[in-house]
């Protein structure tokens, strides 16, 4: 009798999770109770990552044998990815999706049902996983698998996180395949995004850091849209600012001279505001200001329905 897709699902990450995570460095650990609790908090970390394509099987309506298929073509994984490969904070989720697909073969259950494209977003879904984990994991190895390591419990908690808020937004819509895919989108986000990489932050370490710890609220100076006072333009077509001018207007706001009072170099809206008054916004800042870190913030709050923005009588889904 085939098992549950649930059960099926944390079998294969339990394996997964002990073959990348723990099984190359038991003759490490000399302790007996230090490697039982390695054991346990791998176990633990592989039934917290479980949740996302046991989700995500279910919204496909996938059937236990149907199920089981692609978990068979996704044997060859364990043989085909190490704990260096998935803690590489150079390497992207992607990336590793490409090198990873021509090692699989897709069982012939799975082509007979059409479910080509679903093996292939489930093998994203699961390097997905294995890169949030595997930088903490690697991290953790190298303190010689500490019992009072930290970081992993926090990652086994977003992960945890993450189902609760994606099964209480699925709650509340329909069964449709829309509705499906936006929840399977939605989780997608939330484990995609939630660290800051690399970038204008520079890391000591290749773990990453939760967006929502880092992140602070910018504030921006709005300027209104002009018209070209010269030539031709569509109605209602904004003209933008050209480069000197940005400087110029910039270099204001940034450097307040002498008569500035701090009413007056105190007018800026936060980001948040802005987007929330305005149905469309450019910001416009120097590398390094926090606009891309901004919108990834705002993309995780808008996924997980944190933050309400209501756009057409619905909540809004970050593109």
């Amino acid at each position: 009798m085939v098992k549950a897709i649930d059960e099926q699902v944390k079998d294969f990450y339990e394996e997964l999770f002990r073959s990348i995570f723990a099984d190359p460095f038991q003759s490490q650990i000399s302790e007996r109770l230090k490697r039982n609790d390695m054991a346990r908090r791998v176990e633990e970390s592989a039934d917290a990552a479980s949740q996302s394509l046991t989700r995500f099987f279910l919204n496909q309506g996938l059937s236990e044998q149907q199920a089981a298929a692609v978990l068979r073509g996704f044997a060859p994984i364990r043989d085909n990815l190490s704990l260096e490969s998935i803690s590489n904070p150079n390497v992207t989720t992607e990336a590793v999706v490409q090198q990873l697909l021509p090692e699989l073969t897709v069982p012939s259950d799975v082509r007979n049902s059409q479910l080509e494209s679903t093996f292939r977003v489930a093998v994203h879904s699961v390097v997905q996983v294995l890169m949030l984990v595997g930088p903490v994991m690697a991290e953790w190895q190298k303190l010689n698998h500490a019992t009072t390591f930290e970081l992993l419990s926090r990652v086994i908690s977003r992960l945890n996180q993450i189902s609760v808020q994606i099964d209480a937004i699925g709650r509340s819509g329909q069964d449709a395949f829309d509705d499906r895919y936006e929840l399977s989108y939605r989780d997608y986000l939330l484990q995609r995004f939630y660290q800051v990489e690399a970038g204008t932050v520079r890391m000591t370490t290749n773990l990453n850091v939760d967006l929502r710890q880092l992140f602070v609220m910018p504030r921006v100076s709005v300027r209104a849209t002009e018209k070209r006072p010269d030539g031709p333009q569509p109605e209602g077509t904004p003209d933008l600012m050209d480069l000197a001018a940005a400087r110029l207007l910039f270099r204001g706001n940034l450097e307040p001279t002498q008569d500035d009072s701090p009413e007056q170099t105190d007018n800026a809206r936060t980001a948040l505001e802005q987007v929330r008054n305005s149905s469309r916004t450019v910001f416009v800042g120097a590398p390094g200001s926090g606009k891309s870190t901004f919108f990834e913030w705002l993309q995780l709050q808008v996924a997980a329905v944190e933050e309400e923005l209501v756009l057409a009588d619905q909540q809004a889904i970050p593109v």
